[in-house]
C-alpha cells in the first residue's frame, strides 16, 4: 500500500472496551484486506486494552492500529507512568500472562519514554490485489474447448479472439475462413459493447460442416500460486469468474 491505513479511537477505560476495540480492529483488518492478521492482532489488542482498563491511571484509553510498508502497529495509551514487564507466572496462577503472550507473539513491543503508551507490532502481508479481466474460449460445436486465455479487457479479449479464430480455422484445414471471421468487424462490435457494460457473450462461427463457439465473461484476476494448474493472465494471474458467472 502506497499509503498508511490507520484507525485511532478513544473510549471510557471500562472492561466492556476490550471486545469493542477487539471487535473494530478486525473489522478493519478486514477492510484492508489483511485476513491473515486477524486472530493474532485480535489476542494482541485484548492484552495490551486489558492491561490499559486493569493499570491504567486515565479515564479514557487511547488505540491507534495502522499498517505501513509491512508492518502492523498496535498502540494502546491509558496516562499509567509505569513500565510492563514480561512475567513468568506459576502454572496455577490465573493473571500475569498479558504481556507474556504479547512478548511471544509480536515481533516488537516497547512503550514510550512516559511509560503511558505501549505498543506492538506484527509483520504484515501484502494484501492480495484483485484487478478485473475478462476469461475467453474458443470451444467446438460439442463443447471441446479448443482454446481459452485470461487478458485485461475487453479490446484485448476481442484482438486474441480474432486471432486464435485465425489459427483455429488453419488447424481444421480452411484458413481463408479464418481470415473472413477476422474481417467481419460487424460481427465483432456487438461483444465487444457487451464486454464493455460488463456482461459476458457468445458468439458463434460456421465453416462448413464445422461449428466453433467464441465465448467471452468478466472475471477477476488472482496473484498466481506456484504449482497451479489454473490458466495465466499474460501479466501473470491466475482468472477467477465472479460467482455468478457460469
Amino acid at each position: 500500500m502506497d499509503q498508511p491505513e490507520r484507525f485511532v479511537v478513544s473510549c471510557a477505560r471500562t472492561p466492556q472496551q476490550v471486545a469493542r476495540l477487539r471487535r473494530l480492529g478486525a473489522a478493519h483488518l478486514r477492510l484492508w484486506g489483511l485476513r491473515d492478521c486477524v486472530e493474532t492482532a485480535k489476542l494482541l489488542i485484548s492484552e495490551l486494552v486489558t492491561n490499559a482498563v486493569r493499570y491504567g491511571e486515565a479515564d479514557e484509553i487511547g488505540f491507534s492500529l495502522s499498517c505501513w510498508r509491512g508492518e502492523l502497529r498496535i498502540e494502546v495509551s491509558d496516562g499509567s507512568p509505569g513500565h510492563p514487564t514480561v512475567k513468568r507466572p506459576n502454572p496455577g496462577e490465573e493473571c500475569g500472562r498479558g504481556m507474556l503472550i504479547i512478548d511471544a507473539l509480536a515481533k516488537n513491543w516497547g512503550t514510550s519514554l512516559d511509560g503511558t503508551r505501549t505498543w506492538c507490532t506484527i509483520a504484515a502481508p501484502n494484501p492480495i490485489a484483485m484487478s478485473p479481466g475478462i476469461w475467453c474460449e474458443w470451444r467446438s460445436g460439442d463443447g471441446t474447448r479448443l482454446a481459452s486465455n485470461a487478458l485485461p479487457s475487453p479490446d484485448a479479449a476481442i484482438h486474441w479472439a480474432r486471432v486464435q479464430g485465425r489459427v483455429v480455422a488453419v488447424a481444421i484445414g480452411v484458413p481463408a475462413v479464418g481470415y473472413f471471421w477476422d474481417l467481419l468487424s460487424d460481427a465483432w462490435r456487438e461483444p465487444a459493447e457487451a464486454l464493455k457494460r460488463g456482461e459476458a457473450f457468445t458468439l458463434r462461427m460456421t465453416a462448413g460442416p464445422y461449428t466453433f463457439v467464441w465465448h467471452a465473461r468478466p472475471a477477476v484476476f488472482l496473484p498466481v500460486v506456484e504449482g497451479t494448474s489454473s490458466p495465466h493472465h499474460p501479466q501473470g494471474a491466475v482468472v477467477l469468474p465472479p460467482p455468478h458467472a457460469h
